[in-house]
C-alpha cells in the first residue's frame, strides 16, 4: 500500500545544497499527489519561507511550521497553534543580550520575523537562505508589539551555540529547546516537536501510522521519523541519526526522496 501521508523536512532533505528542489524530486512528489497522497512539509521555518516552495511546485497542501508550533491547512488557515508568552520571549532575548552576547536573537509569530539590529552576519545569512527580510528591533522591549510568538531563534557560531544551549535549557526547562543546526537554537512552547505535529495531523486525517512515511536529516527529525510507519534518514544525515533509523535513502543532492517515492509511484 502506498503512503497516504508523506511528511518531509525541508533544509537538507527536500532542498539540495543549493536550496533547490530538483526536477526528479518534484516529479516524484507530484506523482504521489496525483495518486492520492498528501505531501506535507515539516520545518522549523516560518510559513512565509515554506509557501514559495509549495507555489513553485504548484502544490496546495497543509504545512507544519516552527517545528510544530503552527499547523496550517491547505487554505493557509491555522488549525493548531502553540505559542510562547510574549513576555517570555522578551526575557529570553534579554538574557541573550546580557549573558550570551555572542549570539543574536530572532522572534517569530505567524508570518512576522523580527531580529536584533546589532548583528551583521547571521541575520543577513538567514535572510539569504529563506528569501525573506527580517524587521530589525533596536531593543527587546519592542517585542511587546508582537501579537503572538511562535518561536525564538538564536543564531551564532557553532562553538557559541554548543556552549549556550545547555545553559539556556537549564534556565528554561519548561520550554522546547533544540539545535536544528550547528548555528541555530530553536526555542518554542513546551511540548512543541515535529513528532507531536505529525501525530496530530495523522489523527486529524484519520490515517494510521503504517500509512504514513517521513523524511529527515537532523536531530530534530528523529521523533518524526519514529512516529510514522516508516521513517527515512537522508544519506547526508549525521551518522548518529542513520544508526537510529532503520531506513536510509540517498542524500539530498541525489534525490533521496524521489528514490523512495518512485518505488510506489
Amino acid at each position: 500500500m502506498f503512503p497516504k501521508l508523506i511528511f518531509s523536512d525541508l533544509d537538507g532533505t527536500l532542498l539540495n545544497s543549493q536550496q533547490q528542489i530538483t526536477p526528479r524530486t518534484q516529479q516524484a512528489i507530484l506523482a504521489a499527489i496525483a495518486a492520492g497522497s498528501k505531501f506535507i512539509p515539516v520545518s522549523a521555518r516560518m510559513p512565509s519561507a515554506i509557501t514559495p516552495l509549495l507555489q513553485q511546485m504548484k502544490l496546495v497542501t497543509p504545512l507544519i511550521a516552527y517545528n510544530g508550533a503552527l499547523i496550517r491547512n491547505a487554505h493557509r488557515e491555522s488549525i493548531k497553534s502553540m505559542e510562547l508568552p510574549v513576555k517570555t520571549a522578551q526575557k529570553i532575548c534579554a538574557d541573550v543580550e546580557n549573558k550570551f552576547s555572542q549570539l543574536v536573537w530572532n522572534v517569530y509569530g505567524e508570518d512576522s520575523w523580527a531580529a536584533a539590529s546589532t548583528d551583521h552576519y547571521w541575520v543577513p545569512h538567514e535572510e539569504q537562505i529563506v528569501g525573506l527580510k527580517a524587521q530589525r528591533l533596536a531593543t527587546t522591549s519592542a517585542i511587546a508589539d508582537f501579537k503572538l510568538v511562535h518561536k525564538v531563534l538564536l543564531m551564532g557560531a557553532p562553538e557559541a551555540i554548543k556552549q549556550a544551549e545547555p545553559l539556556i535549557s537549564q534556565r528554561y526547562p519548561a520550554l522546547s529547546i533544540a539545535c536544528s543546526s550547528p548555528n541555530l537554537i530553536e526555542i518554542t512552547a513546551g511540548g512543541v516537536e515535529k513528532k507531536q505535529a505529525v501525530s496530530w495531523l495523522m489523527n486529524y486525517y484519520q490515517v494510521e501510522p503504517n500509512a504514513a512515511i517521513a523524511f529527515g536529516d537532523n536531530y530534530n527529525d528523529l521523533g518524526m521519523l519514529a512516529t510514522v510507519g516508516t521513517g527515512y534518514a537522508m544519506g547526508n544525515a549525521p551518522s548518529q541519526i542513520k544508526t537510529q533509523i532503520q531506513h536510509v535513502t540517498a542524500d539530498n543532492d541525489h534525490d533521496g526522496i524521489a528514490a523512495v517515492l518512485q518505488q510506489w509511484f
